[in-house]
């Protein structure tokens, strides 16, 4: 797992490997998103390349996320699992390019502004 920071400040945890992790910071439709969510009122990025940081998750942090999803689960219990399409193959490939990312920080809604 890999902790983004933005200006210093931790902003999100991403699950992937770090390849994963840092093709991700390229991908525009993920820099729109930073650009345009807002913590405080503020933007979480200003556009400026410089300014993001992809370093480790702590052991903190790791756990954060794992917590997270632990209570998502506990969510989506009562829901139906999706049957597995794939004919006895494992999603062990699917899961090395899935990215799950998790924010640190919170996001204000769209709806309040």
């Amino acid at each position: 797992m890999f902790t983004l920071e933005i200006d210093g400040t931790p902003v999100a945890i991403i699950r992937s490997n770090e390849e994963r992790a840092r093709e991700l910071l390229e991908v525009e439709g993920f820099q729109d998103d930073l650009r345009t969510m807002k913590s405080d009122g503020r933007p979480l990025w200003t556009g400026k390349p410089e300014s993001l940081k992809l370093r480790p998750a702590t052991e903190d942090e790791v756990e954060t996320f794992e917590d997270s999803m632990d209570e998502e689960d506990f969510e989506d219990e009562d829901e139906p699992k999706a049957a597995n399409d794939s004919q006895g193959e494992t999603d062990d490939e699917d899961e090395e390019d899935d990215v799950d990312i998790l924010f640190l920080v919170d996001i204000d809604d769209e709806d309040e502004e």
